[in-house]
């Protein structure tokens, strides 16, 4: 393959909440060289749950990244080439899983779930006034069902396995970008192994 006239290259993994693309970018000029698009199953357990498969998400991920590397080769251009990938992700949609095994302990529970209601109502109640704004100057969120840490209290409060994880030290908690970097070995290992 020749060498690139792009310049070195830059991945994106843009894991949302529907799908999960991996684009390749040239360093001259920002110009989308190729991507690859898989769309990602939502599961709805009960009215207003909204809920994904971690390892569907994972895999998808690895999909993007072996198919656009395909892409770039039938373009000649080198995947060696690619210097650097960032990660942009869905929001606050909430990833638990053993920090042993590197197994989810659970579905991850997507942004826009509202089964944490009942526990803002809870924290609402403890801070003066109610107000909903009370911890945002600390972490930039206000108290809603949209903020993970409400979701991995309720994932601690009905999950045994999640509740037995965490009393071992074995629970791993994050959003879809901290799941995808822990598995970065496994990541680097795709796109290593396609080039």
């Amino acid at each position: 393959m020749s060498e690139s006239k792009y310049g070195p290259l830059i991945g994106a993994v843009d894991q949302g909440t529907s799908s999960t693309r991996f684009l390749v970018f040239s360093s001259k000029g920002a110009e989308l060289l190729t991507f690859h698009q898989t769309e990602i199953k939502q599961i709805f357990p009960k009215e207003g749950w909204v809920e994904e498969d971690p390892k569907e998400i994972l895999n998808s991920v690895f999909t993007c990244i072996e198919k656009t590397v395909e892409n770039l080769k039938s373009l000649n251009i080198n995947p060696e080439d690619i210097k650097a990938v960032g990660i942009t992700n869905q929001r606050e949609t909430t990833v638990v899983w053993d920090r042993v095994t590197g197994e989810p302990l659970h579905n991850a529970i997507v942004w826009l779930d509202a089964r944490t209601s009942s526990t803002v109502e809870q924290l609402k109640d403890k801070v003066p006034g109610r107000n909903q704004n009370y911890l945002k100057t600390q972490c930039g969120l206000p108290i809603s069902t949209y903020f993970s840490a409400v979701k991995f209290k309720w994932l601690v409060d009905n999950c045994p396995q999640v509740a037995a994880a965490v009393q071992d030290g074995r629970c791993m908690f994050g959003t879809i970008d901290t799941w995808l970097i822990t598995l970065q070995g496994e990541l680097t290992e795709v796109c290593i192994s396609q080039t």
